[in-house]
């Protein structure tokens, strides 16, 4: 297919078209996308077109760059506003690394004071516990703890948990999430934590503990993130209204 001077800037006709092979499904996730040489070649552009619309589609999501591999599909649909807030995965992508999660602990338990108290929770209410290793382009980034109500959320299915939590959440379990508070604070690695992150002990991190509620203002999953403070940095996106 071969672009032509419609009055649309080519590196944006070549964004439009990539974008539909990638949301139409013609390019699958994690496939290895054509080098800039091919796409110069198929659309017949330069290659400053070819690097603007890849640009583009890796600052929205829908591409990221493994140095010295090539650039790869990571999602086939515009994330939401939400989903830019709390998701981990759509925050990685948007930096252009592949996000990833090892399971290290899963299951139902009753809750201490403290959680119990976050989440409003009855007295001997079990609640699901999560514990995940957050990785970007394979490196350790974060370690995650997450309690969720299981009146609101259901039973968790394991073989979902390598991926983003929020995609399963939202659009396979169908729940809707309200409002969202959250605070950031800093602290060094406990001895486990340091183990997971690949760091010494005493190693400064960044503590982002956050609680997100029903539309019906049932908070129902608290969850920290505890991020390597030599790795990560905090990024905020506020667009107007």
């Amino acid at each position: 297919m071969k672009l032509e001077n419609s009055g649309i800037p080519l590196y944006l006709q070549l964004y439009e078209d990539l974008k539909k092979k990638i949301t139409g499904g013609k390019w699958q996730l994690d496939t290895l996308v054509p080098t800039e040489s091919e796409l110069m070649s198929s659309y017949g552009v330069g290659r400053e077109t070819v690097r603007r619309a890849i640009l583009k589609l890796v600052s929205e999501g829908f591409l990221y760059r493994q140095r010295g591999k090539g650039t790869y599909v990571c999602r086939n649909r515009t994330e939401d506003g939400m989903e830019q807030l709390v998701s981990f995965s759509s925050e990685m992508i948007s930096r252009g690394y592949k996000p990833g999660a090892i399971i290290i602990e899963l299951d139902t338990r009753l809750p201490d004071q403290e959680i119990q108290d976050i989440l409003n929770l009855p007295d001997h209410e079990p609640i699901i516990y999560m514990k995940r290793l957050r990785t970007a382009n394979r490196l350790p980034v974060a370690l995650e703890k997450s309690y969720l109500n299981r009146s609101v959320v259901g039973e968790v299915d394991k073989e979902k948990l390598t991926g983003s939590f929020y995609n399963y959440l939202v659009y396979d379990k169908k729940v809707q999430l309200g409002r969202v508070t959250q605070e950031i604070s800093s602290l060094v690695a406990d001895e486990d934590t340091a183990n997971l992150l690949e760091v010494k002990a005493g190693h400064p991190i960044l503590q982002l503990s956050r609680l997100i509620y029903t539309p019906d203002q049932i908070p129902f999953f608290w969850l920290t993130f505890s991020y390597r403070g030599d790795l990560y940095t905090i990024k905020t996106r506020l667009e107007p209204r």
